[in-house]
């Protein structure tokens, strides 16, 4: 485990606890969007005792006046599925299992209304889409997947077209035509398709939901920070962005800052408003800092990342000379050595590791 402490400013101070080694991984990440956007979660209904705890997880781009909207950049229609932010966006396994049922080749519904081949019963309830029978005993479904973006691998049913709604009667109770003897095995943050809008969908979204016995499981995610999205659809890109830290997303409307992929990562130029933010994101992610180096008395950021391999770190900036030197003497003291420390006019940044 490492635990991570960050000074934004010479007065503020933050402490990351240590992170959660439980729970499944969120089925999405933050290095397929741009900067200024978020996925977004809501529950998704009380209707299906199998589904009450399940999450529609769409995107949204940060527009004027803290307003987050669904629709990319200069694109109006609501009723064109490329059109919004979240349509053909990878998603990922949360946890271990084996495919148990799918579909890869229905249609995309028509964002705002449903497909014909979904109204006449020739279509899965979750269209394209991944039944997996977790390792942990739990079944999770990944829904509405774009048409053909799930592999043949992953999913053998080719056909564009259900032969029957017939099912099979079994844990879940499966579409004869949907259902995987001796499927594919997937583990936690496999690629598994791109976010579409078929099936029972109305507009592009991947729902997600764990079942047992008929009856809804918790999703604790052990990464990924929220913070509540008004009614109106604003939200400070500040937050505060909570840890899920092992917990379930909240059952209201959130912005959801899914992690980073594990890698190696640089970002240069990033702006002294914008550093913690990205730092305490990149440090849920399970990401450690390198080097960092500063420019223009601390207005920017350079800093390269990588995987924390459980080891304590910690990392001030826009330290004093004063401040530099008490913290090094504080860290060294606790058996950490600096490993980076660059100063720019009045300011200092540095990092220390055990």
């Amino acid at each position: 485990m490492f635990r991570a402490s960050f000074l934004f400013a010479a007065t503020t101070l933050a402490i990351l606890p240590a992170l959660a080694q439980d729970g499944y991984e969120p089925p999405l990440r933050a290095n397929d969007l741009t900067p200024e956007e978020r996925y977004s979660a809501g529950k998704h209904s009380d209707a299906n005792p199998a589904q009450v705890r399940g999450k529609d997880i769409g995107a949204r781009r940060l527009s004027a006046n803290n307003v987050w909207t669904g629709l990319r950049a200069g694109k109006t229609d609501d009723k064109v599925n490329e059109n919004y932010v979240v349509y053909g966006r990878p998603f990922y396994a949360m946890a271990a299992g084996t495919v148990v049922g799918c579909w890869r080749n229905a249609p995309d519904n028509p964002a705002k209304s449903k497909h014909p081949d979904f109204t006449n019963g020739k279509m899965p309830n979750g269209g394209n889409h991944l039944y997996v029978l977790q390792d942990d005993g739990n079944y999770a479904l990944y829904a509405h997947a774009k048409p053909g973006s799930i592999k043949t691998e992953l999913c053998p049913h080719n056909a564009v077209q259900l032969s029957s709604n017939k099912r099979d009667g079994g844990e879940p109770s499966l579409l004869l035509d949907t259902k995987v003897d001796k499927g594919a095995r997937v583990t936690p943050g496999m690629p598994l398709g791109l976010v579409g809008n078929s099936g029972d969908s109305s507009g592009p979204h991947l729902h997600v939901h764990v079942v047992k016995n008929g009856v809804a499981q918790p999703m604790p995610f052990r990464r990924g920070m929220t913070t509540p999205l008004g009614d109106d659809d604003r939200a400070d890109i500040d937050g505060p962005w909570t840890r899920l830290d092992g917990k379930e997303m909240p059952a209201r409307r959130v912005l959801l800052w899914a992690p980073h992929k594990q890698g190696n990562y640089t970002f240069n130029g990033v702006l002294a408003a914008n550093y913690q933010r990205m730092v305490d994101h990149l440090a849920d992610s399970e990401l450690m800092p390198g080097l960092i180096t500063c420019a223009g008395n601390g207005a920017t950021y350079n800093s390269d990342w990588s995987p924390a391999k459980d080891k304590d770190w910690a990392s001030f900036n826009a330290m004093s000379p004063a401040e530099a030197k008490a913290k090094h003497s504080h860290y060294t003291g606790l058996g950490y050595q600096r490993t980076s420390s660059y100063t720019c006019g009045p300011h200092s940044v540095a990092v220390w590791k055990k």
